[in-house]
Order: C-alpha cells, then structure tokens, then sequence
C-alpha cells in the first residue's frame, strides 16, 4: 500500500515542524504539505492529492471547525485527525460531528500522536482492500473514531489527565499489563486504574484477556489496542 498522504495545518511554526517529525517518525505516513491557516489548506487539497489532514482548530481568520465543515460541504475525498488545544465539550462535540477519524488533545506525548495514526492506517489496510463492507468491518470503522475521540462524553468523575497518562503508558508497554502494574507505572490506586480501566475496554480503546495461574485467582491483563 502507498505511503499515506498527510496535510499539515498549524499557524505555529514549531509545533507545525513537531506535527511534521512526528508524523513522518509512524511508518507508512508522508507529509505532502506544510500549510498555516484554513484558506491555504482549502485550495491545497482541492489541488493536490492528499489522505488525512492534521488539522490545529485555532488557525487566523477561520477556524479548523470552519475548515472541517467545508471540506465537509465540498464533498472532498479526505481525512482529518484534529490536533488542538480546543478541549470544551461545545467545539470538541461540533468536531466530532463532522466526521473527524482522531482528536488529540495538546499538549501531547509522541506515544499518543502515534498511537492515533497506527489506528488509522490499519482501519486504511482494512477497509480499502474491500469493495463491500461487512458488519465487522464498519464495526471496525467507527472503533477507530471511539479509540481516537476527544474528550466528549466522559464519564462522571473522570479526569482526562488521567485517561492520557494510562494510554500513554499503555502506548510504551509491549505486553498486556495487570491493572496494580498499570495503577504502579501511572502513580494511582489500582481501584482508580480498574475503573478506567474497564471504561477503556467498553470504548473498544483497551484489549481485557485473562491470565490463569497455577495458584490463586486468575489475573485480568490490559494493553492498548492499536
């Protein structure tokens, strides 16, 4: 399969070069453009193939909400992952509404940056081979939005913090982990791991298996899914 064409819009020039490093560091990503407002990304696409578009929501003159919905409006052929310090439930709610694959939250961690676009590439492996769509395969679609959305809709009591500090440890570790190893590595009580825990597995975002010993209880172990 092609290298996935990816569209930058950031006014910020560091964080623009950041999104960039870290975009071309996830295999099977190219970065065809580097753009800083929404106009330019606009008439960038309706130009240039591109794939996915990375896109900030603070931008001058237009907004990436603004830009979103008329890409949206225009019918274009790609997809958008917004990356945004924009963290209220009114314009998280309004992103997700247009039909965003990914939302991260700034500021973020590498792991997380990449742990979204993996998810994206392989909900890409799997659908574009297939002409028709089976109910697992659409299943598979709207997980990705799930493991990759915002925070829209948590839970009563939830901190997003700590949601991010689990699947960014969660992100480094290459074997499924106890919830009291997971509670160890984050810093919190492993009642407050399990609870998030579990939310995460609901979310289709964590993958639960069970581990039985020899002696003793079987042991419930955690890992992200990517």
């Amino acid at each position: 399969m092609d290298d996935i064409r990816v569209l930058i819009v950031e006014d910020d020039p560091m964080v623009a070069e950041i999104n960039k490093k870290f975009t071309e560091a996830v295999t099977g990503f190219t970065v065809v453009g580097v753009v800083k407002d929404g106009a330019a990304a606009l008439a960038f696409v309706a130009q240039k193939s591109v794939d996915l578009i990375i896109l900030d929501n603070y931008l001058p003159e237009k907004t990436g909400v603004e830009v979103l919905a008329e890409l949206r409006r225009r019918d274009q052929p790609v997809d958008v992952i917004m990356v945004t310090a924009a963290d209220d439930s009114k314009t998280v709610s309004r992103i997700l509404r247009q039909g965003v694959v990914g939302y991260i939250a700034k500021p973020f961690k590498f792991e997380r940056y990449r742990a979204v676009l993996e998810a994206y590439r392989s909900f890409r492996e799997k659908t574009l081979k297939k002409t028709n769509l089976a109910q697992e395969d659409i299943d598979e679609m709207f997980s990705v939005r799930q493991r990759s959305a915002g925070p829209d809709d948590i839970p009563k009591n939830f901190s997003q913090q700590t949601m991010n500090l689990i699947i960014d440890f969660l992100a480094n570790q290459t074997a499924p982990l106890s919830a009291e190893e997971i509670a160890a590595g984050v810093g919190i009580s492993r009642v407050t791991a399990r609870r998030y825990l579990e939310y995460f597995v609901d979310l289709g975002r964590v993958q639960r298996t069970m581990e039985y010993l020899t002696v003793g209880r079987p042991v419930h172990r955690f890992k992200l899914v990517l």
